[in-house]
């Protein structure tokens, strides 16, 4: 199997950790976010009765990318392959950014997470998903990590209409809320300098991969208070990283490795939810007019 150079030292030296580190406590918070937005072409689908393929385009992020999804109307729902070439790797946005992700958005600017995009070697990547959406714009972001429910702005791919692209373009652009680049921030004190790291063979650059993107995410619910607001939750996060990391460090399977690592990431979102859903409902509470 071709050895992949990882510059973990690199990468996360800067963040200060490594992944045999538990998840540190800090009383400033880890990542500072705000919103930003963007607008991009959403194509109605819905009366297909062909197979028809939408172009994939690199943004000025990644102007090198490109690719193609075939989208094909299956008993109500819409099958979605995508194949992209040259999607080099996301730590060139920053240390933070581990994964890409497609996304499917509405004509209103719902965005919804339809899966995680790994590039090979060769930095080609492929992903067949289905949705319920019939209408929608495709795009690709650089995460954190997978199971984000909300896109950065570190769009690298965009949809954009083929000579033989069937569907109707909505009238409306869809314009949707990003979190911007750098919002998940990590600022050690002091950070190490960056040396490179050892060769590592695909199936353990994955299973490292996947450990890192839980810490990002246990790190990300921390610093939105999940810490108070979903203690529980984000304790059950913490337990399955903890479990993720030592099967690394035994040299388990990858498998084993990457089911816990991103079940750790997935319930680190959820704790993430849960507390700006509580966030939410009690600064309504606190603006809501006596006796309502």
């Amino acid at each position: 199997m071709r050895p992949v150079n990882v510059l973990f030292c690199t990468i996360f030296g800067l963040l200060g950790l490594s992944a045999q580190d538990p998840v540190p406590e800090r009383s400033s918070p880890l990542y500072r976010v705000t919103v930003v937005s963007r607008t991009t072409k959403a194509i109605n689908y819905g009366h297909l009765t062909d197979p028809t393929k939408v172009g994939l385009k690199g943004t000025v992020l990644m102007q090198e990318a490109q690719g193609e999804a075939r989208v094909e109307s299956r008993r109500g729902a819409m099958e979605i392959e995508v194949r992209v070439n040259h999607l080099t790797a996301p730590t060139r946005f920053g240390p933070e950014y581990l994964t890409y992700v497609l996304w499917a958005v509405t004509p209103d600017g719902h965005p919804v997470n339809l899966g995680e995009l790994v590039a090979d070697p060769s930095n080609k990547a492929k992903l067949k998903v289905s949705t319920h959406l019939q209408a929608f714009a495709l795009i690709v972001t650089a995460e954190p990590y997978f199971s984000v429910t909300h896109p950065s702005d570190a769009v690298v791919m965009d949809n954009v209409l083929e000579p033989g692209t069937q569907g109707k373009v909505e009238a409306l652009d869809a314009k949707y809320e990003l979190l911007p680049r750098k919002a998940f921030t990590f600022d050690p004190a002091s950070p190490p300098a960056a040396t490179d790291g050892p060769k590592l063979s695909m199936d353990r650059y994955e299973a490292q991969v996947a450990v890192y993107q839980a810490q990002n995410a246990i790190q990300i619910a921390k610093s939105a208070g999940a810490g108070t607001y979903a203690a529980d939750t984000l304790q059950k996060a913490e337990q399955l990283y903890q479990q993720a990391v030592e099967l690394n460090a035994k040299k388990s399977t990858t498998r084993e490795v990457v089911t816990a690592a991103r079940e750790a990431a997935q319930t680190a979102e959820d704790a993430r939810a849960i507390t700006i859903k509580r966030l939410q409902e009690g600064e309504r509470g606190r603006t809501a007019p006596p006796g309502s």
